[in-house]
């Protein structure tokens, strides 16, 4: 995801009364992230993630299978090459909602850092 579609994104989702000042706040967000001194300021949190699990979770089992997850990761955004392609799995084969939510924003966190290093 480029810089542009981050920001754009995070306009869209939060519909802010200043556009301005909050892309300003965004920006300068991000150049706390990369100077070590702030979280993260990814897209989507984790209720958000949880949300795009349960959107997978078409048996609503509480646990998906690999093909779900790359679906998954892929409507987060994120390219092939950007997430764990062997996530931690049951002893069905399956993954579970907080290990979706780790590697998801694992991936979101390392994208956000090569965009802006």
């Amino acid at each position: 995801m480029s810089l542009v579609n981050h920001l754009t994104s995070t306009l869209l989702k939060h519909e802010p009364n200043d556009p301005v000042e909050f892309l300003v706040n965004q920006v300068e967000d991000m150049i706390q992230f990369r100077d070590h001194s702030g979280k993260p300021p990814i897209l989507f949190s984790d209720d958000d993630l949880t949300n795009v699990f349960k959107g997978v979770d078409y048996l609503n089992s509480g646990k998906i299978d690999l093909s779900e997850y790359f679906r998954a990761m892929k409507m987060l955004g994120l390219n092939e090459n950007e997430f764990n392609q062997n996530p931690q799995v049951d002893e069905t084969n399956r993954i579970e909602c907080k290990t979706f939510v780790h590697e998801a924003k694992f991936a979101l966190i390392k994208q956000m850092t090569k965009m802006i290093q």
